[in-house]
């Protein structure tokens, strides 16, 4: 995160030692920033911690004495050693998957906040490279976030985790092509919200999440909605990594709903607040999708440029990632008449997906290739492509997509050869 205040402002915040002016900046961004509000949290805790130290003397009786020390016990455990949360983790994973819900269920030493955020982190940090392991470490931080003591925590702050850990395995369940699953635990995700009082930092994660389920669901303008909100409360908050993050969300809804011409602007307005030094990857989603919008909006030979000289594409990325710029490569391949070079790039593309489990993203891939076999007269591989595909996608709810398939195939089987079909990448429809 960009612009964080200094540890000493912080401190003076938390002490009242500060301008009124000031102390709203303060406030606003750590109600986005999760690091600096944990800094506040600590400074909270020692604070409180030296008043009660300086309340325990001999003329206090014994009652009185018993309730400081609990209520130190308890500040206490809201700072936990990350490196004792990190040992958890690996001795959790030393289990096989069956027998990890016991073990967090039977032994308190699992019932752990710092355990639950880092199996959080860990998610986030797979779920574009593994999305199965993803899903996995998501479950598992429901189930810390289920068995964690409000009497340790705080019934506020249980909730919020337990909100986060919730969108966490409902973004999860939505990148393996799970909608209804995911709906489901967005659905829980926001109820654990408004319990735990509404934190702006958890719901502008839930925002994001919910707005990229709108899309892959197709309800692209409560996505735009959605989107928007999290725009704004990144905005208020001077998050510019966050704010851009969000913005680019907003250009894949627009790009996908067909708005190619109108996501530019937008997805360009997103790259100008990521530092790509400080996130490479993020620099790197941007440009792929700026890319995607300039090709699909009639530029193939600039979107080409584009992937052979900008930085972000030399950033080493994983297996998916590599697939979805190959998935673009392919497309504008076929956009320039390469039609061998675009069948090489998509098929090898499906493949990764289709290893992966990922069910839409093997859709979307195959319609594309199906249309390259269309433009190029080999009905027949039309066909081949497609024979199966129309099903899954009206399963997954890619109710267009799978009319477009729909179409594709009856064609391809009258084997018409003056029928030109259009493509996704088509920016005229």
């Amino acid at each position: 995160m960009a612009n964080h205040p200094q540890r000493e402002v912080v401190r003076r915040f938390v002490t009242g030692d500060i301008t009124e002016t000031e102390a709203k900046q303060i406030d606003l961004h750590l109600s986005v920033c999760a690091e600096c509000r944990d800094f506040a949290d600590e400074v909270h805790v020692q604070l409180a911690s030296r008043q009660l130290d300086s309340w325990f003397y001999d003329g206090y009786d014994e009652a009185f004495d018993r309730a400081a020390e609990r209520t130190v016990e308890r500040l206490s455990s809201l700072i936990e050693d990350p490196r004792g949360a990190e040992n958890l983790l690996a001795e959790l994973l030393l289990d096989k998957a069956p027998e990890r819900r016991r073990q967090i269920a039977d032994d308190e030493r699992f019932q752990s906040l710092k355990l639950c955020q880092l199996l959080q982190t860990q998610c986030r940090d797979v779920w574009d490279s593994d999305p199965a392991v993803a899903l996995e470490v998501a479950d598992l931080a429901v189930e810390v976030s289920r068995h964690l003591g409000t009497a340790r925590y705080g019934s506020n702050i249980v909730e919020d985790v337990r909100a986060r850990a919730w969108s966490y395995l409902g973004n999860a369940f939505r990148i393996n092509s799970d909608l209804w699953s995911a709906e489901k635990a967005l659905r829980q995700a926001w109820r654990h919200h408004a319990q735990a009082g509404e934190e702006l930092f958890t719901e502008s994660e839930l925002l994001m999440f919910t707005a990229s389920l709108r899309l892959d669901q197709r309800r692209c303008e409560e996505a735009i909605q959605l989107s928007d909100r999290a725009i704004a409360i990144y905005r208020e908050g001077q998050d510019h990594q966050l704010e851009g993050a969000a913005l680019l969300l907003k250009g894949l809804i627009l790009d996908d709903s067909g708005r190619s011409e109108e996501a530019i602007p937008v997805l360009r307005a997103a790259l100008s607040r990521v530092d790509i030094d400080a996130d490479p990857r993020l620099a790197f989603a941007g440009n792929h999708n700026l890319t995607r919008c300039i090709a699909k909006s009639g530029s193939p030979e600039q979107a080409q440029r584009r992937i052979d000289r900008d930085r972000s594409f030399q950033w080493q990325p994983g297996q998916m990632d590599l697939a979805r710029v190959l998935w673009v490569k392919g497309c504008i391949a076929s956009s320039l008449g390469r039609f061998v070079e675009a069948v090489k790039a998509l098929r090898e593309v499906a493949d990764v997906f289709l290893s992966f489990g990922l069910g839409a993203e093997v859709f979307l891939v195959s319609l594309d290739l199906g249309h390259v076999y269309a433009l190029n007269g080999q009905y027949s591989r039309v066909k081949e492509v497609l024979g199966e595909l129309v099903p899954l996608g009206e399963a997954l709810g890619l109710k267009q997509e799978a009319f477009m398939a729909k179409v594709l195939y009856e064609a391809a089987q009258q084997r018409c050869s003056s029928f030109v079909p259009k493509s996704r990448w088509d920016s005229r429809r």
